[in-house]
């Protein structure tokens, strides 16, 4: 049996192309675990949609679906300080660059590759141009350019080209914080940004942001029409409505247990007598798997002190409800596997039931995906194809 991600297919669908509307030509983000989805879903939907540019988080992402989807355009996010190979020459990526030597490494490694794969060098008889994209540092303080470097940017991409490797801008992208930053600061970064490069010679057409409302999303665009924004999105057009999805667990076994009877891998002794209900789902799920928590108020660090005193005591609040009622770890999760209490009196479920399991969904892992009403509504690309034919068909899960 298996932890289950259930998708009300029809009306997430519609939300992602909705989207379009309030976001018009924004990227859509795949990246680590697919945001509980999985990369290879998110990138099938979004492609079947017809978006024709995407981002990923890393390089090794971007040659798993490089393998699989002709995305027009593919922006690495996080800077490549990795090994590259013969099939990084590829001529659709983009790759985020945030410092002299984050450019210099890219620039060395392809020259090498070329270098030492005189085949490739000599299939195009031309230099291989290197596609990025400048990352200016917001307060955010990642990684990024600083105003600072703006006048000197220029100069490091002429010093770092070769006769083999030619450098080409592709844009600029600046992240910023989802709190704690008004949208005039906001509007002021970027019209610092775009004002600064621009008296350094640079040509600003393209401008990726994020972290920005429809309405100022609108604004900004507006505000400079010379600029073509795209806006990134990834928890908000993945996961933006959580009524869309339901995660559940299977129940696999009961077994009854006495006050001080001994259980499970360390076997503890039993505080009260009750039942071990075992259900699927475990670590390699994300069961159990939290993020540090930053408490902001003194109500927030007295609950976080609360819990911290029960598990002093083996108790510990599991993620897994059922009529309403979350319940109990009986031991830490196994790699698969979980073992919850139940007390004598709690009402059972019974063996095969599924339970509510309430997953971080940026750490979950699923061992199946269910499609609900898939039937109802086709994919935009195969809309157009079979329009094409003089027929629609609907896609069937």
């Amino acid at each position: 049996m298996s932890l289950s991600l259930y998708i009300n297919w029809r009306e997430w669908l519609r939300h992602i192309r909705n989207m379009e509307n309030k976001y018009p030509d924004y990227v859509p983000v795949i990246k680590g675990n697919g945001y509980g989805f999985g990369n290879r879903y998110l990138a099938d939907t979004i492609y079947r949609e017809g978006k024709e540019e995407i981002a990923v988080g890393t390089l090794e992402e971007a040659r798993q679906l490089g393998k699989e989807y002709t995305f027009r355009q593919m922006i690495v996010l996080t800077p490549v300080m990795t090994e590259l190979d013969v099939s990084d020459l590829v001529s659709g990526r983009i790759y985020t660059v945030g410092s002299r030597e984050q450019l210099q490494y890219l620039v060395t490694s392809f020259d090498r590759i070329l270098s030492d794969d005189r085949r490739s060098w000599a299939k195009t008889g031309a230099p291989f141009k290197l596609n990025i994209l400048l990352k200016c540092q917001s307060s955010m303080k990642r990684y990024g350019f600083s105003l600072e470097d703006a006048t000197n940017i220029q100069q490091w991409i002429h010093d770092a080209e070769t006769d083999r490797v030619h450098i080409e801008i592709k844009g600029l992208s600046i992240h910023f914080p989802k709190e704690g930053l008004s949208f005039s600061q906001k509007k002021q970064a970027i019209g610092e940004w775009i004002e600064t490069l621009r008296k350094s010679g640079f040509s600003c057409c393209r401008m990726y942001v994020s972290h920005l409302s429809s309405q100022q999303y609108r604004d900004i665009c507006k505000k400079w029409p010379s600029v073509h924004f795209s806006i990134r999105l990834g928890t908000d057009l993945w996961l933006y409505d959580k009524s869309f999805i339901e995660t559940k667990s299977t129940v696999l076994d009961i077994k009854k247990i006495k006050r001080g009877e001994r259980f499970g891998y360390k076997q503890f002794r039993s505080l009260k007598s009750g039942y071990l209900v075992y259900v699927s789902g475990g670590t390699a799920n994300g069961v159990g798997l939290e993020a540090p928590v930053f408490p902001r108020s003194w109500k927030e660090r007295l609950k976080l002190t609360v819990f911290w005193g029960l598990s002093l005591f083996k108790l510990q609040l599991s993620p897994f409800t059922y009529k309403g009622k979350r319940f109990w770890y009986a031991e830490p999760p196994h790699m698969q596997t979980t073992v919850l209490f139940f007390p004598s009196k709690a009402t059972l479920p019974e063996v095969g039931e599924e339970l509510l399991v309430q997953l971080r969904m940026t750490t979950a892992t699923f061992d199946r995906k269910v499609e609900m009403g898939k039937e109802m509504i086709p994919y935009e690309r195969e809309s157009e194809q079979q329009e094409e034919k003089g027929k629609v068909q609907h896609v069937i899960s």
